[in-house]
Formats: structure tokens, sequence, C-alpha cells
């Protein structure tokens, strides 16, 4: 692969990793910040501050496995399906369109797979050996 897409591939994967890593983060030491955006059948159901923390873990777990490349396509799958399900529940706004925009970039990443970085490529090298 050239050079400069297989930069490119890294350079989304961690950056994307970094966003996840922030919310999810942010999410668990203010989650009065985010009631606002907990949906009322959701908040009906459960407590706002318990749906926000098991988002935040979530986007924590999962942001570290893509930032490290740990089962990359599927930890990549799932956040983009979670921040689609996001954007689609805030309706049209700008909020929503931006995660929905990280949402299918964050789908390139799991569609593209992965990097020369990544712990999963680590596996398959020692698997390799082993062989």
């Amino acid at each position: 692969m050239e050079l400069s897409s297989e930069y490119g591939k890294v350079l989304l994967r961690i950056s994307l990793s970094l966003v996840f890593l922030w919310f999810g983060a942010n999410q668990i030491y203010s989650p009065a910040n985010w009631e606002s955006f907990v949906p009322s059948f959701l908040s009906s159901m459960i407590q706002a501050k318990t749906i926000i923390f098991i988002n935040g873990s979530f986007e924590i777990l999962f942001g570290l496995m893509m930032l490290s490349g740990f089962y990359l396509r599927i930890s990549a799958f799932l956040l983009s399906l979670h921040l689609m399900g996001i954007a689609i529940s805030l309706g049209y706004n700008a909020i929503a369109i931006r995660d929905f925009g990280l949402s299918l970039a964050t789908l390139s990443v799991s569609i593209m797979g992965s990097d020369k970085f990544c712990l999963d490529e680590k596996f398959k090298e020692t698997r390799n050996q082993k062989v």
C-alpha cells in the first residue's frame, strides 16, 4: 500500500479514537453536562446519569480498542452504529449532522480494516511466525 494512504488510515483511526475517548471521559467526569442529550423515552426508564455512565464507558472501552487496533473492524463498526443511533435520536440539527459524518468516518475505518500499527496486525505476525 502506498505510504500516504497507509498513514492516512492510521491518522483517521487515531483521531477518531481520541474523539470517542474525549467524549466518553467527559461523560464519566461531568455527567450533568450531558443530561439534556438523553432522550426522554430512555430517562423515563433509567436514571439519566446511569445512561450517561454506560454510554461514556462504552465509548471509552471501544475507543481504546479502536486506538490500539484491537478487534478494529468490530470496535469501529460498533462505534459507528452507536454514533449513528445518537445522530438519529438528536433529529435534524448541527450536532446530529456532525455525528452522522463522524459515524460514516468511523464506518470507513471498519471497512478499511487494520493498518500496520494495529494490535490486530501484530497478532497476525505472531501467529504467522508460529506456523
